[in-house]
């Protein structure tokens, strides 16, 4: 018979997809032993091979394991369900301070500009450059003052004296901030 020429391997089984599922065999070798007529009866009979493999162990362990993996979907389901308030709080203050970082982020880079800003304004090079500049409008002033004592004479020397001594102490102020200036450069770092 074909059926008994046959040795049956062990029965090889799938992998388990996670540790605590039961092992599934590939083939089922009790089959082998059965007649053509029985096999052909088994297939014949619905209810018959439904009830062949609902009463084989491995198979109430699956059906056991696959119960408890419902179960414990539908406690994991119900735990999430009941976080959801919590999530939708946690996200509408993650929204609120991601807006209070993109705020302090654009102040600090107005504040980085204004600091810049500063930074050039008061630059040794430039606060030397305004200097000189101011010295050289002063002395040019001065020079206005006392073309305009020679023009018009000496009835204003008061006036003259007044303005001149303004200008001269101006300039001499400015002399001394240059000079300063100038040995804070030039002293070492």
């Amino acid at each position: 018979q074909w059926y008994q020429r046959r040795v049956p391997a062990p029965a090889p089984t799938q992998p388990a997809r996670h540790s605590h599922a039961p092992q599934i065999p590939l083939s089922f070798p009790e089959l082998y032993s059965m007649s053509k007529e029985d096999l052909e009866k088994l297939m014949d009979d619905e209810a018959a091979l439904m009830e062949y493999f609902e009463n084989r162990e491995d198979i109430k362990r699956l059906q056991e394991a696959r119960k408890k993996t419902v179960e414990r979907n539908e406690e994991l389901a119900t735990e999430n369900l009941s976080l959801k308030p919590l999530l939708e709080e946690k996200q509408q203050q993650l929204i609120e301070l991601y807006g209070e970082l993109e705020s302090k982020r654009s102040e600090l880079s107005d504040l980085q500009q204004q600091q810049q800003a500063l930074a050039d304004h008061y630059a040794p090079h430039n606060i030397l450059a305004r200097l000189k500049i101011a010295a050289s409008e002063i002395e040019e002033e001065s020079e206005a003052i006392a073309e305009n004592f020679l023009k018009w004479g000496h009835s204003n020397r008061g006036i003259f004296l007044k303005a001149i001594f303004r200008k001269k102490h101006c300039v001499t102020a400015d002399g001394q901030k240059r000079r300063k200036w100038n040995e804070w450069e030039s002293r070492p770092p």
